[in-house]
Order: C-alpha cells, then structure tokens, then sequence
C-alpha cells in the first residue's frame, strides 16, 4: 500500500536529525577531551591543556571549575586586586594546595558566593578574602553582568542546561578551538601563555605601555568618581555614609561559613597607590579614611569570634595607606614599570608576596618588614586618624607625586568626563 512507504521528507527528517547527532557528538567529545573552562572533565580529559585554557572571558565558570578539580585547602577571594597579587604557588605553602579564585570586578555578592561554594567542596583550612574599601558601604554590585548568574558559582542558576551547554555548546567549543591554538603555538619565539595559570592567578598579560598615562587616564577618574557618589549618599544620610544592609548580611555570610567549616578567615583591606588615595581626601569625600568600612568590618569579626570560640579566628589585615611600598614612584617613560605597582589600583605580585608573609608569618626584610597592620577594635581609631595625618606627610614628601595628582584632577574636570557613570568596586583590569 502507497501509504506504508516513507514520505521523502521522513527521510530528510532522519538525515538531518542524523547530521545534528553527529555534529553534537563531535562538539562533545572535543569539548570534553580538551575541558578548556575546566568544568567538563571526563576520563578521556588531556590534562596537558591546563596550562593552555583560556578563561579570562569567562572567569567565574572557569574558576568554579577550578574550584571543584582539586581538594583545595587555601583559597584567595575578592576582586581584581586579589585576582592579581596573591600568588597560590609560592614556596612557602609547601605543597599545600592553594588557589586564586578571585575575579575581576568581584563584589561582596560574588565573593560570599564564591567562598560558599568553595567550602562546600573543598576542605579548606585558610581563606585569604579581599574586601576593597567602598564595598561595604555601596550598594551597588555588576554580578547580574559579570557571568556569575550563568556561573555553576549561582546556587539558583539551571544546572541542566548549564552543564549540557558545557558538554556541547558553541561557545565551549570556541574556547577549546583557542586552547588548541595556544597549545599549538607553544613552541613559536614569542610565544605567551593565557593570562590565568591552573591555579587560577591572573599572571601574565598584564604590563602595558604608558603607565603613567593610563593611571591619569583611569586611575584618577575612578576616584574621582567614587568620591562623588559617596558624596551622594552622605547627602541622602545627613553627611554620613552608612555601610549598606545587604552588604553587612554577605560579610556576616562569609564569616559564618567560615567559622561553620573551621577554616582560618583572613580579611584583607587591599592597598591602592597613594596619588589613588589622595584623591578622595583632596576631593572633599564625606568619610576619606573609609571608617564606615573599616569600622564595620572590625564590628563584625570581633562579634563573630565572640561567637565561635571553638574556631580559627578570623584577622583583618589592612595594607591600604601612605607607606612607602604604596608611594612607588611613577614611571616617567612611556616604557617604564614600577616593581610593586601595575596602575594605580591593582599591585602585582610582588607587593602580593608581602602581604601574604605579612598575614602568614612568614619572614620578611626591609621596608616589607613593617607593611601593612592587623586592624583591631582598639587600633581602629588611631589608624583612622594616622591615615588622616599621613595624607598631609604624603604631600610634604612626595611633592612631586601629589602635583600630579592635581593635575591628572584638573586634566578630568577640564575634559567633560566629570558627567560618567559612577563606578562599583575596583578600577577595572
């Protein structure tokens, strides 16, 4: 009977069907052999391509796969500023493993997500937790547009269809096709790794030419920006800048799990450079010592070791001041680096190792030995009022320094950038 024969299209059903089976197949096998944002190991995964994923533009999926490929038992958490300065594969841990899990342009919200989610997979004994000064008392966080909602990081995301976007997506595919490229062109003169080592530490890529020029460009107007907008909420608070509820709620988090987990909490208040610095105490900034965040701070860590005499307790470790290692100079050519700086808000690895030995009690020399300071309820004050008086020294002993700074706040008013959209967290990297 006509009726029993195959229609043609019932054909071309099945062999478009079966073209789609076997590109999908294809995408998954070479997805998963290559895993290059780490979250589809599979038996036949070649770990000699570890070295080679690219995951800067995606960050939070590669760092949550990063997260769960090792029983980590130390972990950095925070913004770009961690992201870049702490080292997990230095000497001194001993071959205890470690990992950078921190991520451009992180937030609180991101940072108490990301820990939570570490902890929850990992047996981590030290936690190395960023926190930029600005955080806690603005509202504001860019986690709906960084990637970490679509992130295995994001507790209420679909996990199905992210996982089989992982197995079989385009954009996985991409990325595997880059880390070949790379793995390919290892050999080549000139050839540079991707920017992320498999420990999750943002190591290479980072110089650029111009620094003096890039900070005055970004660094300044980052500030500038801040202080506006803190000059906006102060307005809102009767001259007061109050540290935000939410933010409070994600730093209590931390802790909690912190202390829920017996992991060592150390909190660290980065450093900026001190022309940075300045500019919120030259531009009129209700709160310039940022004593609302490190009041705060101090508030809840004291309170919760109250609570938790059977854990580690938790320090806060404060590095952002007028010390030396924070008033390198300027480069004055357009080739020139500092040793300790990247730009104005980011420090490098170097500055890095001091302040983990400084945290860690690890032996250190010279101006290192006395970086930084363990913020305290009965320091608190005198380093507010230091900070205050040390702005006025910066000026007295770096002239030439503070003059630019000036300058790079004359050049920004003058250029009709004043009306930009003010800033969340840190300068961007």
């Amino acid at each position: 009977m006509p009726g029993l024969r195959p229609k043609p299209f019932r054909k071309f059903n099945r062999v478009v069907l079966g073209i789609a089976g076997g590109i999908l197949v294809v995408f998954t096998t070479f997805n998963t052999w290559i895993n290059p944002l780490w979250v589809t190991p599979t038996p036949w995964t070649n770990e000699k391509f570890a070295e080679y994923r690219p995951i800067y533009r995606q960050q939070r999926t590669g760092k949550a796969g990063i997260a769960r490929s090792v029983p980590w038992k130390v972990g950095f958490f925070g913004s770009s500023r961690a992201d870049i300065a702490f080292d997990p594969m230095l000497p001194q841990w001993e071959g205890k493993p470690a990992v950078n899990l921190a991520v451009s342009a992180g937030t609180l919200p991101e940072t108490a997500g990301i820990l939570r989610y570490t902890v929850e997979h990992c047996p981590l004994e030290v936690a190395v937790v960023g926190i930029d000064l600005g955080d806690l008392s603005g509202p504001g966080s860019g986690i709906r547009t960084t990637g970490y909602m679509e992130s295995p990081f994001n507790p209420k995301g679909e996990a199905v269809e992210r996982e089989l976007r992982y197995v079989a997506g385009v954009s996985t595919f991409e990325s595997a096709m880059k880390t070949l490229g790379y793995w390919n062109d290892r050999d080549k003169p000139d050839f540079v790794l991707p920017e992320y080592t498999p420990q999750g530490h943002r190591l290479r890529h980072q110089d650029k030419d111009r620094v003096a020029a890039g900070m005055r460009r970004d660094a300044i107007p980052h500030a500038m920006k801040g202080s506006r907008r803190r000059l906006t909420i102060a307005e809102r608070n009767g001259g007061t800048i109050p540290a935000d509820p939410e933010k409070i709620r994600l730093t209590k988090q931390i802790l909690e799990d912190c202390k829920t987990h017996k992991v060592a909490l150390k909190i660290v208040i980065p450093p900026n450079h001190s022309t940075y610095i300045s500019v919120y105490h030259y531009s009129g900034d209700p709160d310039p010592a940022f004593y609302t965040d490190r009041s705060t701070l101090v508030k809840l860590v004291e309170e919760s070791n109250a609570a938790h005499p059977e854990a580690p307790l938790a320090e806060i470790w404060d590095f952002n001041d007028f010390h030396e290692l924070n008033c390198e100079p300027l480069p004055t050519t357009n080739e020139g680096r500092m040793h300790w700086w990247l730009d104005g808000t980011h420090a490098r690895k170097a500055l890095g190792d001091v302040m983990l030995a400084r945290m860690m009690g690890w032996p250190t020399e010279g101006p290192a030995a006395d970086y930084g300071m363990k913020l305290t309820a009965a320091n608190l004050q005198q380093r507010v009022d230091g900070l205050k008086a040390d702005y006025h020294e910066f000026q007295k002993r770096h002239p030439d320094q503070f003059q630019w700074m000036l300058d790079g706040i004359n050049s920004y008013k003058s250029s009709g950038r004043e009306n930009e959209k003010a800033p969340e967290g840190a300068q961007e990297f």
